[in-house]
Protein backbone atom coordinates (compact mmCIF):
# COMPACT_ATOMS: atom_id res chain seq x y z
CA UNK A 1 0.00 0.00 0.00
CA UNK A 2 2.57 2.48 0.66
CA UNK A 3 2.47 5.21 3.22
CA UNK A 4 1.84 8.84 3.01
CA UNK A 5 3.57 11.62 5.29
CA UNK A 6 2.19 14.58 6.09
CA UNK A 7 3.96 17.51 8.26
CA UNK A 8 2.08 20.35 10.11
CA UNK A 9 2.46 23.20 12.33
CA UNK A 10 -0.42 23.39 15.30
CA UNK A 11 0.68 26.07 18.26
CA UNK A 12 3.75 25.15 19.49
CA UNK A 13 4.17 21.73 18.21
CA UNK A 14 4.35 19.91 14.82
CA UNK A 15 1.76 17.62 13.95
CA UNK A 16 3.02 14.26 11.35
CA UNK A 17 0.13 12.51 10.10
CA UNK A 18 0.75 9.21 8.86
CA UNK A 19 -1.11 7.05 6.53
CA UNK A 20 -0.58 3.40 5.00
CA UNK A 21 1.73 0.99 6.10
CA UNK A 22 4.61 1.59 8.55
CA UNK A 23 6.67 -0.98 7.95
CA UNK A 24 10.19 -2.23 6.61
CA UNK A 25 9.59 -1.37 3.04
CA UNK A 26 8.32 2.58 3.90
CA UNK A 27 10.85 3.62 6.63
CA UNK A 28 12.85 4.98 4.68
CA UNK A 29 10.30 7.39 2.71
CA UNK A 30 9.12 8.48 6.63
CA UNK A 31 12.43 8.95 7.87
CA UNK A 32 13.24 11.25 4.43
CA UNK A 33 9.75 13.22 4.86
CA UNK A 34 10.66 13.79 8.93
CA UNK A 35 14.29 14.89 7.99
CA UNK A 36 13.56 18.29 7.97
CA UNK A 37 12.45 18.11 11.47
CA UNK A 38 14.41 18.58 14.50
CA UNK A 39 12.80 16.41 17.56
CA UNK A 40 15.12 17.90 20.11
CA UNK A 41 13.75 21.30 19.84
CA UNK A 42 9.95 20.54 18.72
CA UNK A 43 6.96 18.93 20.47
CA UNK A 44 5.63 16.35 18.22
CA UNK A 45 2.45 14.39 18.05
CA UNK A 46 2.45 11.62 15.57
CA UNK A 47 -0.76 11.17 14.22
CA UNK A 48 -1.30 7.08 13.53
CA UNK A 49 -5.31 7.15 13.44
CA UNK A 50 -4.85 6.10 9.55
CA UNK A 51 -1.77 3.35 10.12
CA UNK A 52 -2.77 0.09 8.62
CA UNK A 53 0.35 -1.91 9.48
CA UNK A 54 2.52 -1.39 11.74
CA UNK A 55 6.04 -3.54 12.19
CA UNK A 56 9.33 -4.11 14.85
CA UNK A 57 10.96 -1.59 11.94
CA UNK A 58 8.45 1.04 11.94
CA UNK A 59 8.17 1.10 15.42
CA UNK A 60 12.35 1.65 15.49
CA UNK A 61 11.86 4.60 13.52
CA UNK A 62 9.60 5.83 16.25
CA UNK A 63 11.59 4.84 18.77
CA UNK A 64 14.19 6.74 17.44
CA UNK A 65 12.34 9.99 17.03
CA UNK A 66 11.92 9.99 20.39
CA UNK A 67 15.58 9.08 21.00
CA UNK A 68 16.55 12.12 19.12
CA UNK A 69 14.06 14.45 21.11
CA UNK A 70 14.94 13.06 24.33
CA UNK A 71 18.59 14.28 23.71
CA UNK A 72 16.83 18.05 23.72
CA UNK A 73 13.84 19.70 24.88
CA UNK A 74 11.64 18.42 22.75
CA UNK A 75 9.15 15.32 23.00
CA UNK A 76 6.80 12.73 21.29
CA UNK A 77 3.24 11.50 21.99
CA UNK A 78 1.37 9.28 19.72
CA UNK A 79 -2.15 9.51 18.13
CA UNK A 80 -4.01 6.62 18.02
CA UNK A 81 -7.29 4.39 18.81
CA UNK A 82 -6.50 1.62 16.19
CA UNK A 83 -6.16 -1.22 18.34
CA UNK A 84 -3.99 -3.15 15.88
CA UNK A 85 -1.60 -0.16 16.09
CA UNK A 86 -1.80 0.36 19.56
CA UNK A 87 -1.39 -3.08 20.70
CA UNK A 88 2.53 -3.23 19.07
CA UNK A 89 3.10 -0.37 21.53
CA UNK A 90 1.61 -2.89 24.28
CA UNK A 91 3.22 -6.20 23.36
CA UNK A 92 7.07 -4.61 23.16
CA UNK A 93 6.52 -2.95 26.77
CA UNK A 94 6.85 0.53 24.93
CA UNK A 95 3.09 1.75 25.89
CA UNK A 96 4.57 3.80 28.56
CA UNK A 97 7.56 5.47 27.03
CA UNK A 98 4.88 7.54 25.25
CA UNK A 99 2.02 9.80 26.21
CA UNK A 100 -1.00 8.27 23.78
CA UNK A 101 -4.13 10.18 23.12
CA UNK A 102 -7.18 9.07 21.10
CA UNK A 103 -6.60 11.91 18.33
CA UNK A 104 -4.40 14.26 18.12
CA UNK A 105 -5.81 17.17 20.75
CA UNK A 106 -5.63 13.99 23.70
CA UNK A 107 -2.32 13.32 22.24
CA UNK A 108 -1.36 17.19 23.12
CA UNK A 109 -3.28 16.85 26.32
CA UNK A 110 -0.61 13.40 27.34
CA UNK A 111 2.54 15.63 26.13
CA UNK A 112 1.70 18.55 28.07
CA UNK A 113 0.97 16.32 31.50
CA UNK A 114 4.29 14.82 30.60
CA UNK A 115 5.96 17.74 30.44
CA UNK A 116 4.07 19.14 33.52
CA UNK A 117 5.62 15.98 35.21
CA UNK A 118 9.38 16.18 34.06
Amino acid sequence: MGLEVATGDRDDLVVITLRGELDIYTVPSFQREIGEVDPSALRIVLDLNEVTLLDSSGLGAIVALRARAAEGAGGVAIACERRQVLRVFEVTGLRSAFPIGEDVDAAIRALDETTLET
